[in-house]
């Protein structure tokens, strides 16, 4: 695959901040974005797209509509002069299905160079590879079939092991089935059900779950949000059975267009396709005979950057990398995290409930919210982990991670913020998550900011107690503060504290 982002950054060393930016030319939309943070866990600082709808109303001889051509290198050349404004980072400029599509698409992509862009028009195999890359990059564990809808094509991978078997570019886009079925949706029924069922690695049962990417299947996603009142607004890992799924696509496939326009979120330009995307998305959903369907962040732009890695950066674990830049943005000692960690898993390492590399991701956090205001830090703390873009990690981790950072600051018995959103956790998710959440506060406590300071300390589980095991010289450090907070902890789990002092 030629599909590197070229640059000296190509693989930044670990941790530090790399800038680098992404025009993407779809079928639909024009979208530059330029990331910021870690290479293994890139963050968007700037996302501005404009539907031009290039693949919308192409002429009867196959070339690109004039006005959406006009449109295109109106937003084109507004992103060449913000670019320059961001010093020119390493970008790499793509165009997709309309363009290779297109029979005048030689004569736009010479006009894109024309304005400084070195642009690439990318195959639907290559497109596929790299939807399946950005599903990888913010989904390590990902299992099933990547299926990428854009406004002329939708790609689909199968995905295993952090590799692409089997992919396939169909022409069923919405743009493109509209133009096919003149707008009427019984025949764009037809032309989606004959391209997935001709689709022979689409076994039915083979794949479990379903990672969808693209704006129009976010946005239904989006109305599944809205519908059932879910208590978080992050669309990345969020889960739908497939039944649920299929149930919005029918409702979204009965709507007039002014009932879509009341919901609130779904771009105007965008409702039009809509229907046509929800139909291909049952379409899917019923051949491959899926559980589940879950929404991803990671699409082409992030496999672009994912592709560029070193083999060891790609195995970076992208939740502790954020979280860790996080920390060396807003903690005023990033290092206290990782020491603070040493100190309180061990006495976690028997629990069946916790997930130690949430644990983990909590005390890299542990002090986000220093410079917070003193009564404001749980509740900055807890909406950091809630909306924050961090990715592999799941919305019940997400919440958990949260909980364990809002104890930390306001202690055991405070009232909860956003009970809706705990209520994602089981009883015992819950508890243990107070109980991280105690650890971190008497570690925070006992060496303020301050890693060194415990070396040498491990916080134990036994049926005698609660123990603080430390050096003879720490026991100066155990003042009134610490005493109550390891009271509190011991509390939490029911037994009484220990300490046990001694070189």
């Amino acid at each position: 695959m030629k599909t590197s982002v070229d640059g000296k950054d190509k693989n930044a060393p670990r941790g530090q901040s790399v800038r680098r930016a992404v025009v993407d030319i779809g079928s639909n939309s024009v979208r530059l974005v330029i990331f910021d943070g870690p290479d293994r866990a890139p963050m968007a600082i700037c996302n501005e797209k404009a539907l031009c709808g290039l693949g919308r109303d192409m002429t009867d001889d196959g070339a690109l509509n004039p006005v959406s051509v006009s449109d295109a290198i109106s937003t084109l050349k507004r992103f060449r002069i913000v670019l320059r404004a961001y010093g020119d980072p390493p970008t790499r400029t793509i165009a997709t299905s309309a363009v290779r599509q297109a029979k005048d698409g030689e004569a736009f992509v010479a006009a894109i160079r024309d304005l400084g862009f070195d642009v690439s028009v990318i195959s639907g195999t290559e497109e596929a590879e790299l939807a399946a890359l950005g599903v990888f990059s913010v989904e390590p564990g990902a299992r099933g079939l990547a299926g990428d809808m854009g406004g002329g094509s939708l790609e689909l991978v199968s995905i295993k092991k952090g590799a692409a078997t089997q992919s396939v570019s169909l022409p069923i886009g919405p743009l493109t089935v509209m133009r096919a079925s003149g707008g009427n949706l019984r025949d764009a029924q037809k032309i989606i059900d004959n391209a997935i069922r001709n689709t022979k690695f689409l076994r039915r049962g083979s794949f479990e779950a379903l990672y969808s990417v693209g704006g129009a299947w976010r946005s239904i996603a989006r109305i599944h949000m809205n519908l059932k009142r879910y208590p978080l607004s992050v669309l990345h890992h969020y889960e739908m059975s497939a039944a649920s799924a299929i149930e919005v696509c029918d409702l979204v496939a009965r709507q007039s267009r002014r009932s879509l326009e009341e919901i609130p979120g779904i771009s105007r330009k965008r409702i039009d396709t809509l229907p046509f995307a929800a139909i291909a998305l049952k379409a899917l959903l019923l051949e491959m005979n899926a559980d589940r369907m879950i929404v991803s962040s990671g699409g082409v732009r992030e496999g672009l950057l994912y592709h560029a890695l070193s083999p060891e950066r790609r195995n970076a674990d992208p939740l502790l990398e954020a979280c860790r830049f996080f920390s060396r943005r807003f903690a005023p000692e990033p290092a206290f995290g990782h020491a603070a960690f040493a100190v309180i898993a061990p006495l976690f390492e028997n629990e069946p409930v916790i997930n130690l590399r949430n644990l983990e991701a909590a005390s890299e956090l542990v002090d986000i919210a220093a410079f917070s205001h003193p009564d404001l830090r749980g509740r900055h703390a807890f909406d950091t982990a809630l909306s924050a873009p961090f990715v592999g990690v799941s919305h019940r981790s997400r919440v958990w991670i949260a909980l364990a950072l809002y104890c930390r600051y306001r202690g055991r018995n405070a009232a909860l913020p956003n009970e809706q959103a705990i209520s994602l956790l089981d009883w015992d998710e819950q508890q243990t998550a107070t109980q991280a959440g105690l650890a971190l506060r008497f570690a925070a406590t006992l060496a303020p900011k301050t890693p060194d300071l415990l070396k040498g300390c491990t916080l134990t589980k036994s049926t005698e107690g609660i123990a603080l095991n430390a050096p003879s010289a720490h026991a100066a450090l155990f003042g009134e503060t610490p005493r109550k907070r390891l009271d509190s902890l011991a509390a939490a789990f029911e037994l009484p504290s220990i300490l046990n002092f001694g070189d």
